[in-house]
């Protein structure tokens, strides 16, 4: 976590008006800031290991109880990610029809691993992972700014169709 990642995600929280309802932050484990003060509703910070800013074990009992909430945002997350399939898929899974999914990522910048280093995405690999979850992109941009120049996706779950069951 950054300044300039902070800024982004808090345009994106103003912009698309979800920090006052449930919010789940995936990967939120604060190892240089979260993003749980631009959360006015309900935040749950979830991650893969207990620490500070986790609320919820992604896998735990009461990781499967969470559902349909109103936005899940996942910043400098998912270069560290074994599973990115699983991620997305947990992440559609909780997110209710309509609901917002925002990430934002380093498209440059040298590796660090923090548990594990999968690589950069710049918007071309970005792009397919999320169309591939699912999800319809509203938005994607690119920030100038080095090292990292992140990349902010803001995408959607698709509303149900009225003779549609959710999967």
């Amino acid at each position: 976590m950054d300044d300039t990642s902070m800024g982004l995600m808090r345009e994106v929280v103003m912009k698309y008006g979800f920090g006052d309802g449930t919010v789940v932050d995936m990967g939120s484990y604060d190892v240089n800031g979260t993003y749980r003060s631009l959360i006015s509703g309900k935040y749950i910070g979830a991650d893969i290991i207990p620490g500070p800013n986790v609320d919820v074990i992604v896998g735990s009992d009461e990781w499967d109880e969470i559902e349909n909430v109103d936005a899940v945002i996942s910043g400098s997350t998912i270069e560290h990610v074994a599973d990115i399939p699983g991620f997305m898929t947990e992440i559609y899974r909780i997110l209710k029809p309509g609901g917002i999914f925002c990430i934002v990522a380093p498209s440059e910048g040298p590796a660090h691993d923090y548990p594990i280093w999968i690589g950069n995405f710049p918007e071309e690999r970005l792009i397919p992972v999320v169309e591939a979850g699912r999800f319809e992109i509203l938005e994607i941009s690119t920030n100038p700014l080095w090292p990292w120049r992140l990349v902010t996706c803001v995408a959607k779950k698709p509303e149900l169709k009225e003779d549609e069951d959710e999967d």
